[in-house]
């Protein structure tokens, strides 16, 4: 089995980090991943610290349960003196730990100079990490890119700097700015970051399965792995991951059911939480997710993609609960590779 991880004070039970997805990682996604794990670490959606600054920033996007151990807020800016103010106020809101943004592409936040843009800039990237880290009493880590585009690949230095201002742990994505989400993670230039500096990095980029969890761990090194669209849709795949590592062996996959009724549950927590109009919009994209690939789940994406009800989407899952029915009665050889 891997060497357990540290960070800082935080002894984690797990090898595996669900980083912030906008629109996805609320707290009712949380839930769910943990309901199902308890020993992935997880973060917050990302918040933008000037917005927390001002009291403008959604309550909703951060909710961190009492007593949770292995939950984080991950923060944006470019202002030292205002992330670290709003790192205080994570931490007073019940954060673990505080994850610096310097990896998001889009250009709305890069426009503003935040997020991948920092890297661009290391002193002011490396004030930043020395200010919140003076400001704050729980582990800081950071999440972050290969470089700018190929003509900066500022990885390892960048980090190195990191981790001698007290940077706790690093998430590195294994693509650059310029690259956003396109083409394949470059899993063998996290392997040079994991080989500079001694603090646990979590490689991520490209990873959906255990094969390609085995793979990316052989390949870089890492500490462990940090998994976020790979969970679109999975709620339990870190346990999944968790238990590979930790075992080698392999946990069964939900049955179709189950993955149906979760994601009528996934759609009635939301509108719990958020109140039907809001909730049943947002569950959306999820419900797709869950459904993706299941007989009969392409001829009812408009349907999901238009729903304005619990009521609505329990229709729709029946009819998908029949069409699989009538699937296997027709073919009950292809059941295992529905399920898979």
């Amino acid at each position: 089995m891997k060497k357990p991880i540290t960070i800082g004070n935080i002894e984690l039970k797990g090898y595996v980090y669900i980083p912030p997805m906008a629109g996805y990682t609320d707290k009712v996604y949380r839930e769910l991943c943990r309901s199902y794990d308890p020993d992935v670490l997880l973060s917050t959606e990302m918040l933008s610290s000037k917005a927390m600054m001002y009291e403008k920033e959604k309550t909703y996007k951060m909710d961190i349960p009492q007593g949770d151990e292995y939950t984080g807020a991950q923060i944006f800016g470019h202002e030292p003196d205002v992330m670290a103010r709003a790192a205080q106020i994570a931490e007073d809101s019940g954060a673990r730990f505080i994850d610096i943004n310097m990896g998001c592409p889009v250009p709305k936040i890069v426009n503003g100079k935040d997020g991948a843009a920092l890297m661009k800039e290391p002193e002011l990237a490396r004030d930043i990490v020395r200010t919140i880290i003076k400001h704050c009493r729980i582990p800081v880590t950071v999440k972050t890119r290969l470089g700018w585009c190929e003509q900066s690949l500022n990885a390892c230095e960048l980090v190195k700097s990191f981790e001698q201002e007290g940077v706790a742990a690093l998430t590195l994505h294994g693509r650059t700015r310029a690259q956003r989400y396109e083409g394949k993670a470059r899993w063998h230039e996290i392997t040079k970051v994991v080989e500079t500096v001694k603090i646990p990095v979590f490689a991520n980029g490209d990873i959906r399965s255990l094969d390609d969890v085995r793979k990316i761990l052989e390949i870089t090194g890492a500490a462990g792995v940090a998994i976020a669209r790979g969970t679109m849709g999975r709620p339990w795949f870190s346990r999944e991951v968790n238990h590979y590592i930790k075992t080698g062996e392999t946990l069964a996959e939900p049955s179709l059911d189950e993955k149906l009724d979760l994601a009528l549950k996934h759609c009635k927590m939301l509108i719990e939480y958020r109140g039907e109009k809001v909730g049943t919009k947002e569950s959306r994209k999820h419900i797709i997710n869950y459904t993706t690939g299941l007989p009969g789940a392409s001829k009812l994406r408009a349907r999901l993609s238009k729903l304005e009800s619990y009521a609505e989407a329990e229709d729709i899952i029946n009819e998908m609960r029949a069409t699989i029915q009538n699937y296997n009665s027709a073919a009950p050889d292809h059941y295992a590779d529905l399920v898979a």
